[in-house]
């Protein structure tokens, strides 16, 4: 059954995840490049917005619907996710300045040159990354390179707790 065949609410992040994928890739597949051109547009925009998640709130996300996270051992301004665990959860970079989407400001965005060369976008001087795995991770025992794996409200901040009502 499809992410909007059924009334039910939403009781697994999992479930909203795939929805929130199903309908960037929609999206994504609505463009107007030509045959044998790479589009890069989501690198050279890197667009950060929020988007509601069920039992987490508004959570900021890249163009394609993908949720953004933090790590808690990241210094202000830098990353300490570097090889094995860029693997897992790839750094969010850009080509020029990033972009503010509904809902962030574009004020709390910036980026920094990671060790591999790229431009990595940072929010509220907190570097971004989406996550390649299964399902949405918040804290829950997500321990990586000495921190804590959440994700991030629009003021920049960890979501450390799910919203009222849980999920």
């Amino acid at each position: 059954m499809g992410c909007f065949a059924s009334f039910e609410p939403v009781t697994s992040g999992r479930f909203a995840t795939t929805c929130l994928l199903m309908i960037g890739a929609l999206v994504s597949g609505c463009g107007g490049s030509s045959e044998g051109e790479e589009s890069t547009a989501d690198a050279a925009s890197a667009t950060v917005s929020a988007a509601e998640v069920t039992g987490f709130g508004d959570v900021l996300s890249t163009s394609s619907g993908d949720s953004l996270y933090v790590l808690t051992a990241d210094p202000p301004g830098g990353s300490k996710c570097v090889d094995a665990c860029t693997e897992e959860f790839k750094p969010l970079v850009a080509e020029g300045a990033p972009t503010a989407g509904p809902g962030t400001k574009s004020s709390l965005l910036k980026t920094f040159k990671r060790e591999d060369g790229g431009e990595q976008v940072l929010y509220n001087d907190r570097a971004l990354y989406t996550h390649t795995g299964e399902g949405l991770i918040s804290g829950a025992g997500e321990e990586s390179d000495g921190g804590v794996w959440y994700l991030v409200s629009p003021d920049g901040e960890p979501i450390e707790t799910t919203a009222a009502g849980g999920y």
